[in-house]
């Protein structure tokens, strides 16, 4: 005679084995707080734009950005497995962007913050036409890097939606949404189905193209690290 299954108890252990997953994925992640000091990151400027202001406090980042742009980066001496990204943002204005489709197009490819993953490469390809701002960043890693994901802060596009960067197909950007506290500090994070294999982080801010001013500032950048 074949025992009925009671439905509740069925539903009991999956739950348990819900949870006894997910507690083994946290276990095998770590949570890295990324340093906002001025002596960890690295500025790297475009020749013919005028760069932004960058200025450390309280743990904080802040950038202003007068029709300029120019990037913050930070080089990882191993590479990182991220599963996930989280910050906090806040501002005072924002870039001219009308919507989803000026933020596709060069003219409208500003932001009031993105943050940049270096994904490592198998080859180390090296092209001696390239700006002076490359040669700079290929300097300054430790593993090659072909490829990017920007997560953009306060995009017109929906959250979780990815566009291509209109100066570089290696680029994808992605949409994060953004959740409001009571002193305006957005928090946003991001999810990825699989790990990134990052060798470095951009921190970047861009008032070029839509030739708009604001300030910006950032906190508290967690990487969830897979070990």
């Amino acid at each position: 005679m074949t025992a009925k299954k009671n439905p509740h108890l069925v539903s009991a252990i999956a739950a348990m084995v819900t949870l006894l997953y997910a507690s083994v994925l946290l276990s095998e992640q770590t949570a890295e707080v990324v340093s906002l000091q001025e002596d960890a990151l690295e500025h790297i400027q475009f020749k013919k734009i005028k760069a932004n202001n960058f200025s450390y406090r309280d743990k904080q980042l802040q950038i202003e950005v007068d029709d300029s742009a120019s990037i913050l980066m930070l080089p990882f001496k191993t590479v990182k497995p991220v599963s996930r990204v989280s910050f906090q943002w806040r501002s005072e204005g924002t870039p001219f962007i009308r919507d989803a489709q000026h933020e596709s197009e060069r003219s409208g490819d500003d932001a009031v913050f993105k943050l940049g993953l270096l994904l490592q490469a198998e080859d180390d390809f090296f092209n001696p036409f390239a700006a002076s701002w490359l040669k700079q960043v290929k300097e300054k890693l430790h593993y090659p890097s072909e490829n990017m994901i920007y997560l953009v802060a306060n995009a017109k596009h929906k959250p979780n939606e990815s566009w291509l960067s209109p100066y570089n197909k290696r680029v994808m950007m992605v949409s994060v949404a953004g959740q409001s506290d009571d002193a305006g500090w957005q928090q946003a994070s991001y999810q990825f189905e699989n790990a990134q294999q990052v060798v470095a982080l951009w921190l970047m801010a861009d008032g070029d193209n839509t030739h708009t001013s604001f300030n910006v500032s950032i906190k508290n950048i967690v990487l969830q690290v897979e070990e």
